[in-house]
């Protein structure tokens, strides 16, 4: 009896898996939010990947990252207040767009002290799936990096990235995910525009046990001027079509002087 017990809640638990999308995340799971772990070493969320399924949703979040280095009498603590969406245009294409609305920083060397309160970065992009199979689904994606930032005195970003991204789910509770992209980002003003590539490589699963949580954990290689290799872990967890997204990532490998950066997002799904 205790056995046909336990069969019958672990057939419920991953009773979701039945009706899955593809690599996407299952129909009756569909708040819980899926892809790469959120959270990145670059500017703004170059270099995060991106999920390969379109989805309609809004959201907010809170990022934040430091730097600590006491032997070069440096540290530079900052956090940023994220609005963030997406549109799915079609089932195969989604426009999406993440704005820091504000950003705030405190920076600290061997001789000055400063604090800094203001407009963030905005980015924009869209993704299209080009292939799509029983489990396996695949899209190319890019993102512009636009010139709303303040953090920069007389200076604005800019840039570009373009990748591709896929997800794989062999079955109701094992998502592979992994993503590819280059980017370049310069300064604009009245400087020298020191433009700058990059490119990154990222790697990841998720462990989705029931249909209202999952485990992420990630893998993420960045070359360039900055360079670095990151293990990203994440916790999602989802209540009817709200999505708690919680992770954190730090550089182990590289020139990155990172020591560590973390982020919540809260989402709705339409």
């Amino acid at each position: 009896m205790r056995a046909l017990l336990l069969a019958s809640t672990l057939a419920a638990s991953l009773s979701f898996a039945q009706t899955s999308r593809g690599g996407c995340v299952a129909d009756d799971a569909a708040g819980l939010p899926e892809g790469p772990v959120a959270v990145g070493l670059g500017l703004a969320d170059f270099g995060t990947g991106r999920r390969a399924c379109a989805r309609t949703e809004v959201g907010l979040g809170v990022r934040g990252a430091g730097i600590i280095d006491t032997p070069n009498f440096y540290g530079n603590v900052g956090a940023q207040g994220v609005l963030f969406g997406s549109f799915a245009l079609r089932p195969t294409t989604e426009l999406f767009a993440s704005l820091e609305a504000v950003s705030f920083g405190f920076t600290q060397n061997a001789t000055l002290t400063t604090t800094q309160l203001t407009f963030g970065h905005l980015t924009a992009g869209a993704t299209q799936v080009v292939y799509g199979l029983e489990r396996l689904t695949g899209a190319i994606t890019g993102r512009l990096l636009l010139p709303t930032s303040f953090e920069v005195p007389g200076m604005r970003l800019v840039g570009a990235e373009v990748g591709h991204t896929f997800s794989f789910r062999p079955n109701g509770w094992l998502e592979v995910h992994g993503a590819v992209g280059a980017e370049v980002t310069a300064a604009v003003g009245a400087a020298r525009s020191d433009p700058r590539f990059g490119g990154f490589l990222l790697g990841g699963a998720s462990l989705q046990p029931v249909s209202w949580f999952a485990f992420v954990l990630d893998v993420t290689g960045r070359v360039g001027r900055v360079s670095s290799l990151a293990p990203a872990a994440g916790l999602r967890f989802r209540i009817a079509s709200f999505g708690i997204d919680v992770g954190g990532t730090l550089p182990v490998v590289g020139n990155d002087r990172h020591d560590f950066a973390a982020t919540a997002r809260f989402s709705w799904r339409f």
